[in-house]
């Protein structure tokens, strides 16, 4: 870790805002990211910025928050301000009865009347915000920052008050909304709380506790309706008086079975004859015998301590505090997905804030999907700068979509329900996005509620950067990126390097802590180098609802969970993937599809399946003209997995064409059933030795070398 985030202090006013010319010099180390933001926002507050602080004077910085056309006007805002008031006052004067603003609204529009490149500085305290606060073309350049030495607090929805204690223990409170709102969360000093739920959430937080699973329909579905409905076995449900509000959370995949993602689709109705559950769907995410799901919604499941249920109608919360500390607890209601819309508004910075307690939506295949939303959303907004925030307990963290040259660093993104940053297209357009920088952030605790999610996620973008973050505990994806529907959102020239990734792919049965996907079929021109990944794990059940255990890995069995440190698929090609340290994980580096890819020089340790799996599966048949074999050299590789495993190739459409091995130097648990290979190019069969492999002519160079 300390060697990742060694030189970024010094060089972040660099990093920021660059000057042609520039050079990083060398800083001094340390240890935790969260330290880093605090730094950055020291340099981006309201009044540093204002008065060229020591710190920033003669950088790149100091040009860009100053503006070179004139000194900015700061326009103050305070919880305690009143937007009577000329906002040009930090403080309430009571003699002159002028002051600050008390809303970001009325800050915008006082700088859009005054013209200019301004600054908005928001001073301590809590900010409940009724509705998105957007920001257009008359904003370009403007500055939204935090006081120095304060920490401005902005929540997406209402603070519940006003608790009244009934009869059976439970508390109520109102909370009138207009129809087209709901509550999507329930924070209580700053903890999420649990929606209504069955089964209930399990005490220990094991992800492995608090499901239910499908049963097989008797008789059979058709295996197109798996995305509409699924059936349970007798006794599994409660009697549930009414479906409207009921949702099931369940956990499916693009085929019926798959364990690769999840979506809370909306309950039509439970035909108890049938043990049948109909829900709304899509048409690309299915369920099946074994999918696990709980039920979340109804009044009827309110039942355990820190659950909550909300009556729309009544306008009433309902919920069950864990403790008896609830009159003096500060309660939030997460009703907004988006705080900030940033909409053709170029070249604005967003610094130095904290963004909580919001809606969830942003991720789930249902309802948004992966564009939707974000607690920050940049469209169509050229330059824009987001730096040294806090965002947590949101449906997405920062959305960037069809914009040029963002910059995302210094912040902390945390306890997310999707994505923690997206970047790439809208819905429907796949206009692209360009250039953005995603550096030295730390994100953490992502796919809360939607699990087919990454700390960072890009499609749709071309020259990305993503450097020096700290991702930590994803349900899926530390780092994901690539197309999905082809030439529509193709991705080249992506850089991913020097991230630490630990703990990625938790909850599903197939996914990794870095993947590259390149449905656009032709070379991505990408490279993955010198990432520091560990703890990759996989979450997957069987029919019967029991689990694989953690680490799991048998290539010969099949549904079975995957998991990769490091992994290409749908045809991604192009690729370098060097220089990484991969330890702990499952496999280590995968290839599926794709042609062209370079795997060099990693150095991989202490797995518990393959160091690497190539599969043509998503490319079977596939052999453009410019294709060249997927080359494996020079890595430095320990087998520590008890079946030994050091490569599983899956090609016997393509053959030897598809794969080479040259010069990796192994150690540990190699034996004569290391190399598993289809087509059986080897005189011992699909199972050989390295001397096997080299005989068949698919490495050259390799060694075994025992520690000395």
């Amino acid at each position: 870790m300390r060697r990742h985030f060694g030189l970024i202090l010094s060089i972040l006013p660099v990093m920021l805002y660059p000057q042609s010319g520039n050079t990083a010099p060398v800083g001094t180390e340390i240890d935790a990211p969260e330290r880093l933001q605090m730094l950055v926002r020291e340099a981006t507050c309201a009044e540093a910025s204002a008065t060229l602080s020591p710190e920033l004077d003669g950088t790149s910085l100091s040009d860009v928050l100053t503006g070179s056309t004139g000194p900015r006007t700061i326009f103050y805002v305070s919880p305690d301000g009143k937007d009577t008031w000329s906002g040009l006052l930090p403080t309430a004067d009571e003699q002159s009865g002028d002051g600050p603003f008390a809303s970001i609204e009325r800050a915008r529009d006082a700088a859009r009347e005054k013209g200019g490149t301004n600054t908005i500085a928001l001073g301590k305290g809590d900010y409940y915000l009724a509705r998105p606060i957007v920001f257009d073309s008359r904003d370009k350049g403007l500055i939204v920052t935090a006081r120095c030495d304060e920490a401005p607090i902005l929540h997406g929805g209402q603070r519940v008050r006003n608790w009244a204690q009934e009869a059976d223990g439970r508390w109520t409170a109102p909370l009138k909304l207009p129809p087209d709102e709901a509550v999507g969360d329930l924070f209580v000093n700053g903890m999420r709380q649990t929606r209504a739920r069955f089964p209930n959430a399990p005490a220990d937080g094991d992800p492995r506790k608090g499901w239910l699973f499908a049963a097989k329909c008797n008789p059979a579905i058709d295996i197109r309706e798996g995305n509409t409905r699924f059936c349970f076995h007798a006794g599994d449900l409660p009697a549930v008086d009414e479906t409207s509000g009921l949702v099931v959370d369940i956990v499916g995949g693009y085929q019926p079975g798959s364990q690769w993602g999840n979506d809370t689709l909306p309950v039509v109705s439970i035909e108890a004859a049938r043990r049948t559950v109909n829900t709304k769907g899509t048409g690309y995410f299915f369920t099946a015998e074994g999918s696990r799901y709980f039920l979340t919604g109804a009044k009827g499941l309110l039942d355990a301590p820190g659950e909550w249920w909300y009556d729309l109608v009544a306008g009433q919360i309902h919920y069950i505090p864990a403790d008896q500390s609830l009159p003096d607890s500060v309660v939030v209601a997460g009703i907004l997905p988006t705080f900030f819309k940033l909409d053709g508004a170029s070249e604005m910075v967003v610094s130095g804030l904290e963004f909580r307690d919001g809606a969830p939506e942003g991720s789930g295949k249902f309802y948004t999907e992966t564009r939707g939303y974000g607690a920050i959303r940049i469209e169509h907004a050229d330059g824009v700068k987001i730096v040294g925030n806090r965002i947590e307990n949101v449906g997405v963290g920062v959305h960037v979509t069809e914009s040029k040259d963002a910059l995302i660093a210094g912040n902390v993104i945390a306890n997310v329900a999707g994505n923690g940053i997206y970047v790439g297209t809208n819905y429907g357009t796949f206009g692209k996005s360009n250039g953005c920088r995603i550096l030295s952030n730390h994100i953490h605790d992502i796919g809360k509620v939607y699990i087919e999610t990454a700390g960072i996620w890009f499609q749709a973008a071309d020259n990305v950067r993503i450097a020096n973050n700290l991702i930590e505990n994803t349900a899926q994806f530390g780092i994901a990126g690539g197309s999905l529907w082809g030439s529509n959102d193709a991705v080249y020239n992506a850089v991913i390097e020097h991230n630490v990734i630990h703990n990625a792919n938790q909850q599903t049965a197939d996914g990794g802590a870095i993947k590259m996907m390149g449905e656009q079929a032709d070379p991505l021109n990408s490279t993955i180098r010198s990432n520091l990944v560990t703890g990759t794990g996989h979450l997957m059940n069987r029919v019967d609802g029991t689990f694989w255990p953690p680490g799991y890995e048998n290539t010969s069995e099949w549904p079975s969970p995957i998991s990769w440190a490091i992994y290409t698929d749908g045809k991604a090609s192009g690729l370098r993937i060097e220089g990484n340290t991969l330890s702990g994980n499952v496999t280590a580096i995968g290839i599926n599809g794709g042609w062209s890819n370079l795997v060099a020089g990693n150095v991989i340790t202490h797995g518990s399946g393959a160091a690497f799996r190539v599969d043509d599966g998503t490319g079977r048949g596939w052999r453009p003209s410019w294709a060249r074999p997927n080359r494996i050299e020079d890595n430095i590789v320990s087998v520590d997995s008890d079946s030994g495993v050091a490569a599983y190739i899956n090609a016997p459409d393509l053959g030897l064409g598809f794969v080479q091995f040259a010069r990796n130097r192994y150690s540990g648990n190699l034996n004569n059933k290391s190399f598993r290979i289809d087509p059986q190019i080897m005189r011992s069969g699909e199972f050989g030795s390295l001397g096997d492999l080299q005989k068949a002519g698919a490495d050259i160079g390799s060694v075994f070398a025992p520690p000395e």
